[in-house]
């Protein structure tokens, strides 16, 4: 009987200790508190990047201190959420997982100088705690797989137009005609690729090849209407898509707790795959007088032939550049002859 009631007591100790946890992290003004000290920690590592800090040993190990205390706290916060949740509940939650990430990192990069730089990475712990970066974030995990496709479609590009570049220009370079090794190699061409997609410079680069090809602005206009609008503008509708999608179901959650309130008959269902947005006002027992039903399969679908028109589109062009790369290399055989004979 000693022995239960031993136990008994532990457990009533523990679940008061568990009890005492939770009140103290689930309060908001806890979690404002963590945010502020993110922030402030955020600053102070950018400050100290600074000559005045940096120069002075006194106020560098200042900073370092600090910094340590706020690591300290934050390893305590964690260890607390690993207690509080037990190991199950907390690995289910991927944003309490990578907030435990980096506060292992951090210890870990307490070493030479060149690891304690990524220090800085504790910053992006404001995602897990800002509400809108977090939904932010996720929508762009949730759109991942359906930007495969554009991906793949984008590698394709890439070498396409990389291959026949270096097939063309190659050796204008050892010439003296280009100022830089742009098209010497196939990964010299996806650099210049990439340059180009980002629209750094690349009229400069189409202007030297010009004056030897003066028909060369054909292939690099092409390539900049593919990847510099099509692509890229494709990748921004289908994130802003997956955004309005989530603050759908935000809106939804409104719409529910608003129909709980004035007592009308409205539904809100919302899976993990689909959501719709059902809304009922019954007269006197008749048949409903609206409804409006949103499905984001409906958007996936419009989305899927958008992408197949683009995939038509980009087969149409790539013969279009075969045929353009068939004359180009005539045009440079002429070239080469002439310059022979002269």
């Amino acid at each position: 009987m000693m022995m239960a009631a031993v136990t008994t007591a532990n457990r009533k100790d523990c679940r008061g200790y568990y009890d005492n946890i939770r009140r103290l992290l689930n309060p908001q003004p806890f979690a404002n508190f963590i945010l502020g000290l993110i922030f402030i920690n955020s600053i102070m590592m950018g400050i100290a990047t600074f000559p005045f800090v940096k120069d002075d040993d006194d106020l560098r190990y200042k900073f370092d201190l600090v910094d340590q205390i706020f690591l300290i706290i934050f390893t305590i916060e964690s260890a607390m959420q690993l207690l509080y949740f037990g190991l199950r509940g907390f690995f289910r939650d991927g944003f309490r997982v990578f907030d435990l990430l980096i506060v292992i990192l951090s210890w870990a990069m307490e070493g030479t100088q060149v690891i304690r730089a990524f220090r800085i990475f504790r910053a992006s712990r404001l995602i897990t705690r800002i509400e809108t970066m977090r939904n932010l974030v996720l929508a762009i995990f949730n759109v991942m797989p359906k930007m495969t496709a554009i991906f793949l479609l984008l590698i394709l590009i890439f070498f396409i137009f990389g291959v026949m570049f270096t097939t063309l220009f190659k050796g204008m370079y050892l010439d003296g005609e280009l100022t830089e090794p742009f098209f010497e190699s196939l990964f010299y061409s996806f650099f210049t690729l990439f340059q180009m997609m980002t629209m750094d410079s690349w009229s400069t680069i189409m202007k030297q090849i010009q004056e030897e090809y003066p028909t060369a602005w054909i292939p690099f206009v092409i390539f900049i209407i593919l990847t510099g609008f099509v692509v890229v503008n494709l990748i921004i509708a289908v994130i802003c898509d997956a955004v309005s999608i989530l603050g759908g179901v935000d809106n939804n959650a409104g719409l529910s707790a608003y129909a709980a309130e004035d007592g009308r008959p409205k539904e809100v269902c919302i899976d993990g795959e689909n959501y719709n947005i059902i809304e009922q006002k019954v007269e006197g027992g008749g048949k409903p007088s609206s409804q409006l039903c949103t499905t984001t399969a409906q958007r996936l679908e419009e989305l899927q032939k958008q992408l197949d028109d683009l995939v038509v589109a980009q087969d149409q062009m790539r013969r279009v550049i075969e045929v353009l790369s068939s004359r180009a290399s005539m045009v440079k055989i002429k070239s080469s002859s002439h310059r022979n004979r002269r």
